[in-house]
């Protein structure tokens, strides 16, 4: 999935950086399916240009919800 910026906007974030500037018109990538395992989500993380950092599951382990940053 993908957010597209209607109008350049400074995007607020409280972490790995405060902020992120978007250029009118330029794509988020926001979601990218893994299949729910840890070795996709890198691989497709990667091919995406982010690392992985932090995941977290739920209780019964069938979803993940993973943080990533741009690769360096």
């Amino acid at each position: 999935m993908r957010m597209h910026a209607r109008f350049a906007v400074k995007a607020q974030n409280s972490a790995p950086d405060p902020a992120v500037d978007l250029a009118r018109f330029e794509a988020l990538r926001t979601e990218i399916s893994g299949k729910f395992r840890q070795h996709g989500i890198r691989v497709e993380s990667a091919a995406a240009g982010f690392a992985l950092g932090r995941r977290w599951n739920d209780s019964d382990g069938r979803f993940t919800r993973s943080l990533t940053f741009p690769a360096t």
